[in-house]
């Protein structure tokens, strides 16, 4: 069973599905003296614990794994997938150093833009700043949701909204890393998947 909770991120992804083309368009055109093209190779890093994040990252193709390490344990965060942003925003927004990763699971092309660059843009352009607050505000209700799904749902109910979200990109990512961001062990994603 789908919590109710979870009908309000499809209107924010909905939403998001709108905002993003935009954003994509501005970056291309009116912010292309702003961001750099680059390309990933499959385990390339984004940042890496004890770096300082100083960039935004559009999503263009492949997905972003955000992780960090405990007592030798890799644990996963988050994925980012096509037209979606990734930072370490912690390490961003403070400007300190991370205590995670974020790593091409998958060969990636993003754009990659100076935080301080935008923040500029965004001062003379109040449309930006509508677009921040947007996809700010989605942010937060994603992690909202996450933090619900993690104290409330089952290990099934985690998947299976995973598996309801993102169906053509699991096929893309390593069973331990779905277990990890779940919050559960291989053993057990495995006879979940089994029924």
């Amino acid at each position: 069973m789908q919590p109710e909770a979870f009908n309000t991120s499809k209107e924010i992804l909905s939403y998001k599905d709108k905002i993003i083309p935009m954003l994509k368009n501005l970056l291309e055109t009116e912010m292309k003296e702003y961001i750099q093209l680059v390309s990933l190779k499959k385990n390339d890093f984004l940042v890496r614990e004890g770096e300082v994040c100083h960039y935004y990252y559009f999503v263009l193709e492949g997905i972003l794994r955000n992780y960090y390490i405990k007592d030798g344990t890799e644990i996963t965060t988050n994925f980012d997938f096509p037209n979606d942003i990734a930072a370490n925003f912690t390490s961003l927004v403070l400007q300190q150093k991370s205590i995670g990763y974020i790593q091409a699971m998958t060969a990636c092309k993003i754009y990659r833009m100076k935080a301080s660059d935008f923040d500029e843009i965004k001062a003379q352009n109040p449309f930006m700043q509508q677009i921040k607050e947007i996809l700010v505000s989605g942010y937060v209700i994603l992690l909202e949701e996450r933090l619900y799904s993690l104290q409330f749902c089952t290990a099934a109910e985690r998947y299976h909204f995973m598996l309801e979200r993102y169906p053509h990109f699991l096929q893309q990512i390593p069973l331990t890393y779905i277990a990890s961001y779940l919050g559960i062990s291989l053993e057990t994603l495995s006879r979940i998947r089994a029924k």
